[in-house]
């Protein structure tokens, strides 16, 4: 087992309700309330919404969690099959609600943004879902 951080903004959040979020919380061994910097534009998929982070000025930020988890080999490749080929994984400057800085494994969105994906205001994608009424994209993509 190797020991990785990781920021989740969107349906990999232990507290989003999803089955990839319980996958995560159930290889955690800390968790704490984060930021990276970036937008996010919500995407539909599926049965529902999930979020799109790109590139931005400094001064935005995305809300989220960074997550200290003990993965087995094969792990991360499970996590890149789930997220698909819209993102890539690379690793980004973290700070914690605490003020802590660190680094950790974030997905990107790597392609053109569908027409019509609303940017989510404030960064916040489980904020964005309860203020809109919109329900979390939930079954896996590409057979994971």
């Amino acid at each position: 087992m190797r020991r990785v951080g990781l920021f989740v903004y969107g349906t990999l959040q232990p507290h989003a309700g999803t089955r990839m979020g319980r996958w995560v919380a159930a290889r955690m061994v800390s968790s704490e309330p984060a930021s990276v910097p970036g937008a996010i534009r919500a995407v539909r998929g599926g049965n529902g919404w999930f979020p799109a982070l790109v590139p931005a000025g400094s001064a935005t930020r995305v809300q989220g969690t960074f997550c200290e988890l003990e993965l087995h080999p094969g792990d991360l490749a499970k996590l890149d099959r789930y997220e698909g080929r819209e993102y890539r994984r690379t690793a980004m400057p973290v700070r914690t609600a605490a003020g802590r800085k660190a680094r950790a494994q974030v997905y990107l969105w790597r392609i053109a943004l569908p027409q019509g994906s609303p940017p989510i205001q404030g960064g916040d994608y489980l904020a964005w879902l309860e203020r809109t009424g919109r329900q979390a994209f939930t079954t896996p993509r590409n057979g994971s």
